[in-house]
């Protein structure tokens, strides 16, 4: 009886002990598959507080790289702009610079006054802002001598606030006129011939280098 006894007694000592080994088997293996869940939850989280700056700065290179055809619309919206700036022309230095530009042709003349004749086709008529029928005069201020003025001077090479108006006088007609001018130093010297043209102005018709001023007018 004893020994059977002690047959069962360590016989129910091996079962507890495999019992034991198993349990701490699984509580082990229990442990390491916790630990993997708590470390693939932590990296998540981790990801999704953070954020991915990749894709951040990818998604900004394509703005970056439309900067530069933006600059590129704004300089050729600007460059329109000067250029419509550019071509606006004032209508009361047109004739002006379009006489200035333009080479003259050189003629001699026969008057021992004259030291050159110079004519142009080009020259255009000063634009007239006279309304209605026109009527000729030579009074000062008058809108009508002032344009003779305009006229006269788009062909000279002096200011008229530099010179010295001699005079300004009916040329054989009503649509004709003819002027002597120098400048203020009295070197420069021209006898100037101009014409009414209807719908335009005063247009300059024929430019006289004068070498002296008596007996030219």
């Amino acid at each position: 009886m004893e020994r059977k006894r002690r047959f069962q007694t360590r016989q129910q000592y091996a079962e507890e002990k495999a019992a034991d080994t198993l349990f701490d088997k699984l509580n082990k293996h229990l442990f390491k598959l916790i630990g993997v869940v708590a470390v693939a939850i932590i990296a998540t989280l981790a990801i999704l507080i953070s954020g991915d700056p990749k894709p951040t700065e990818k998604a900004e290179a394509p703005t970056k790289s439309e900067q530069p055809a933006n600059e590129d619309e704004k300089a050729i919206t600007q460059d329109s702009e000067d250029t419509v700036k550019d071509d606006e022309p004032e209508a009361n230095s047109e004739a002006e610079d379009t006489n200035e530009t333009t080479e003259n042709t050189v003629l001699p003349s026969a008057d021992p006054l004259v030291d050159e004749v110079q004519v142009n086709n080009a020259w255009t008529a000063y634009p007239t802002e006279q309304t209605g029928p026109h009527e000729s005069t030579y009074e000062k201020g008058h809108i009508d001598y002032e344009e003779k003025l305009k006229a006269i001077f788009s062909v000279l090479d002096i200011p008229q606030d530099n010179s010295i108006v001699l005079s300004v006088k009916n040329n054989g007609s009503t649509t004709t006129a003819i002027a002597v001018v120098t400048s203020m130093d009295k070197q420069q010297k021209y006898r100037v011939s101009i014409e009414w043209i209807n719908g335009e102005g005063w247009k300059p018709t024929r430019l006289e280098v004068l070498n002296a001023v008596e007996g030219a007018y």
